[in-house]
């Protein structure tokens, strides 16, 4: 089970991690880290928690923009950071079962809007499939968390950063056209691919879907 980081109770307190020193073969990577966890959390602009107090692997709550098919839901992205970043990606992946949150109703013309993911009165059809997860139901959104942005795989560059990858999901969900996800997505869960950074063939276009 993991075990999340408590939230602090303002905006200027800072996690534990974030100024402790570090001594090892991976320093500047914890130091850069630690100013990203920094900014972000005296901004505010998003929730972080680091899974097992490890400084490696974060979750940032998003939430969908007002006037989105997203507005009132919230979703988890997972960030692991390996001894490559930030001239690599971090592994971003949509957490798929949020530790602590109901499940959302599927197969409902009005959700009761207990899980943070759905809206109050918000439908899930049968098309949308009857797997339940806290992924957010989009043309480029897989329901095992994968993700197809260019951005964290081909385009990304060590200027970006955990911020500016949680604003381009954000802008993502916000352009898209209707709310539905990947036509690819049974084949895609069902293969079995447990990394997204080790898929081939992701067929990117402009964040609007």
């Amino acid at each position: 089970q993991e075990k999340l980081a408590a939230k602090g109770g303002g905006k200027n307190e800072l996690h534990k991690v974030a100024t402790q020193k570090y001594q090892g073969s991976q320093g500047s990577i914890v130091k850069r880290l630690q100013k990203e966890l920094i900014r972000m959390q005296s901004s505010g602009a998003f929730e972080v928690e680091l899974v097992d107090d490890s400084i490696f692997e974060w979750y940032v709550t998003i939430e969908g923009a007002k006037g989105s098919f997203y507005e009132g839901e919230k979703f988890k992205l997972r960030f692991h950071f390996d001894h490559t970043y930030p001239m690599s990606p971090p592994e971003v992946t949509f957490v798929v079962k949020v530790p602590g949150w109901p499940a959302p109703e599927v197969g409902t013309t009005s959700a009761s809007g207990d899980c943070p993911t759905q809206a109050k009165g918000a439908a899930w059809p049968e098309s949308w499939g009857m797997r339940k997860h806290h992924c957010p139901i989009h043309p480029h959104i897989y329901t095992n968390g994968h993700i197809c942005l260019s951005i964290i795989y081909d385009d990304w560059s060590p200027a970006l950063g955990v911020e500016a990858v949680c604003h381009s999901m954000v802008s993502m969900l916000s352009s898209a056209k209707e709310k539905m996800p990947p036509a690819d997505n049974e084949m895609h869960v069902d293969s079995g691919a447990t990394s997204a950074r080790k898929v081939t063939g992701w067929d990117f276009h402009d964040n609007e879907a």
